[in-house]
């Protein structure tokens, strides 16, 4: 919630656009009001849903900084939920100023108010058409089909497979956990004859790159000011790992310590957490 309606940070400028069934006084009673709703199906693992809807950059000019732009980005948000089966939920519409283009994101609840879940199955097939779809009934600008390379591609999925994990999880063990059941493995980086932390690292499909490279909010710094002190609630050991299935990866982007001299850093094989004590 703190990345989706980030008004505090003046990059950002998080501008909350709409929202239904939820208190806004505070990104906090926010995602308590989520919660809440959500413990109607406890057993369902990520209730809540972080997406965003992004614009090209050819259309701009429709999306001015003013009440005319932020009403039509809303009612295109609408449209996109609607079309996409998300009904009679909880949600925030946030728009971002970060970018060149214009975009939102958009916090729904997958338990309705009616304790019902809202599917996700076919979700990237049924988004890609909804969005063609509106894309063509707004008369935007028509990207041509994407020609990024396999590395890309892959940095493209990983960025948002983790910040989706990130922002449906509210302490590092509900973050390692999405991240396992997506397949990524994480790793913590140390500095050279040291155990301290200095870094994170994210592995997908063979392919592994520092936090920091993948989005500055991925940084372990970041990371620790959203989800708290991973050492106060993780038992971290040297040499030790994050993984879904004890594999590897590929050291194409490893490392990554999240300030300057990471020539200086120590990148360990990746681990499983030690229960907490208790």
């Amino acid at each position: 919630m703190n990345y989706a309606n980030d008004q505090k940070n003046k990059k950002k400028s998080a501008t909350l656009l709409a929202h239904e069934g939820v208190c806004t006084i505070s990104n906090k009673a926010i995602a308590d009001f989520f919660q809440i709703q959500a413990s109607m199906r406890p057993k369902v693992k990520s209730p809540v849903k972080h997406v965003s809807l992004a614009f090209s950059s050819q259309d701009i000019s429709r999306f001015p900084d003013n009440e005319e732009g932020d009403a039509l980005m809303v009612e295109i948000a609408k449209k996109w939920m609607e079309q996409m089966g998300i009904r009679n939920t909880q949600y925030i519409i946030a728009r971002h100023h970060d970018t060149k283009h214009p975009h939102c994101h958009l916090v729904f609840n997958r338990i309705d108010n009616e304790g019902n879940l809202i599917s996700d199955s076919n979700e990237r097939i049924c988004n890609a058409k909804v969005c063609r779809a509106l894309t063509k009934e707004y008369g935007f600008y028509f990207a041509p089909k994407s020609r990024l390379r396999p590395h890309q591609l892959r940095k493209y999925n990983l960025r948002s497979s983790v910040l989706d994990a990130q922002v449906n999880s509210r302490s590092w063990n509900d973050f390692i956990s999405t991240l396992k059941g997506q397949g990524i493995d994480m790793r913590f980086n140390h500095a050279e004859n040291s155990d301290k932390i200095r870094g994170i690292s994210f592995c997908m499909d063979e392919f592994s790159i520092a936090g920091s490279k993948l989005d500055r909010d991925l940084s372990f710094n970041n990371l620790c000011t959203m989800l708290g002190d991973v050492a106060a609630e993780l038992i971290i050991q040297p040499h030790q790992v994050i993984t879904p299935g004890g594999g590897g990866g590929t050291n194409n982007e490893q490392g990554g310590r999240d300030d300057k001299d990471k020539d200086n850093q120590r990148s360990e094989p990746f681990y499983k957490p030690s229960k907490r004590r208790r």
